[in-house]
Order: structure tokens, then C-alpha cells, then sequence
């Protein structure tokens, strides 16, 4: 899996955020993302997803969400239809070798077009063979744009430095500073998704 940490923005219809973040990923789809008030510390929001489940924490507000992990859950609580696997290409700025549910397919433009139901993204790799933007479609109609505007390079390898994730209508954004991204060997600590007793549910 992947230990990542940094900071991050949200922009949507009720105002902003930003903080800074530890996030833990792995190629099973898994992901623990804590954000923590800039200059005090303190933590303000965690979500901990995996593929069945999704568990919002708001330790401001002292409520959380829990959810079955879909499409709409992700439209609803992260302002776009984002999966992990998505966020996880664009965390280290590549696909896997193998992407099973999707099919592939190289189009004229140079871009590469995944395909899933009623669903495609397309991938435009930068000179180095790294993601520089990927789009996703629902039925035809956009569901996000993201870019990636900078990499850096560290032990030889390239990864991004500022991930811009945007949804359809543009009420919805996520900016992603990445200061560090460590590979880690072995496989991530089980998720827990009960939710501490001193929130209550939203």
C-alpha cells in the first residue's frame, strides 16, 4: 500500500476547506484519508473507505455517515463519483499494469480510453508516460476533470506534486499537494468502520 501525506483543499457549494492530510492506500481498494486543522494539529475529518463500505467522520461537528460504498454515496458525500481505484491512479500518477473491470483502448487523439458499462475515462499520458489529465464520463455526461499539473522526483521514480480534481459543474473541487509518498511492503491495517461512540450519526 501506499503511506501519502501532505495538504489538501476542498471547494464546494457550502464553502471551504483545507488541512493538512495522512492518507494510507492500497491496490485493494482500501483507503484511510485523516485531515488535521492547519497550524493547530487537531484532527477535523476522516474517511475510511472500502469496496462495500464508506464511513464518513466529522470530529468538528461530532457526526459521521456510514454508507454502502456507490457511485452515488461517492456523488453525494465527496461532490463527484470518484472511486478509489480512480484517486489511487492519480495519487502515484499511473495505472497498474492490469486494470480488470476496465477494458482499454488506444484513441487517435493519443489519449488512452477506459471503458465499464455506461461508464469511460480517458487518459492523457505527459512525455514521461505519467497521467497529465484524466476525464470521466457517465452515460456521456462529465463526472469530473482531473489534472495533474506538476511531478517530482524522488529515488529515481516520478510522482505527482499537485493533483487538481474537479467535478462536472465546477461547485466541487480538490486540491492535493503531495509532500511525501512511501510505498509500504506488506498489507494495511484492517479498516475499522464502527464509528467512535461520541458522534452521532448525520
Amino acid at each position: 500500500y501506499y503511506d501519502v501525506s501532505g495538504r489538501i483543499l476542498f471547494k464546494h457549494p457550502e464553502g471551504k476547506h483545507n488541512g493538512e492530510f495522512l492518507m494510507h492506500i492500497s491496490s485493494s481498494s482500501e483507503m484511510k484519508l485523516r485531515i488535521f486543522a492547519p497550524i493547530v494539529g487537531s484532527l477535523i475529518y476522516e474517511l475510511r473507505v472500502e469496496p462495500e463500505k464508506f464511513l464518513v467522520l466529522n470530529y468538528q461537528e461530532k457526526n459521521f455517515v456510514l454508507e454502502e460504498n456507490s457511485w452515488e454515496v461517492r456523488q453525494n458525500w465527496l461532490g463527484m463519483d470518484l472511486s478509489l481505484d480512480e484517486l489511487r491512479w492519480l495519487i502515484i500518477g499511473r495505472l497498474p499494469e492490469k486494470t480488470q473491470s476496465w477494458k482499454r483502448n488506444k484513441l487517435p487523439t493519443g489519449e488512452l480510453l477506459l471503458t465499464q458499462n455506461n461508464t469511460e475515462i480517458r487518459i492523457l499520458y505527459n512525455s514521461d508516460g505519467n497521467i497529465e489529465s484524466m476525464n470521466k464520463f457517465r452515460e456521456g455526461f462529465q463526472e469530473y476533470k482531473a489534472k495533474i499539473t506538476k511531478y517530482q522526483k524522488v529515488n529515481e521514480s516520478f510522482f505527482p506534486k499537485k493533483v487538481h480534481i474537479e467535478d462536472y459543474t465546477g461547485n466541487n473541487l480538490w486540491i492535493i499537494y503531495i509532500k511525501e509518498l512511501n510505498a509500504v511492503s506488506g498489507s494495511m491495517k484492517k479498516l475499522e468502520f464502527d464509528p467512535p461512540t461520541d458522534l452521532e450519526p448525520l
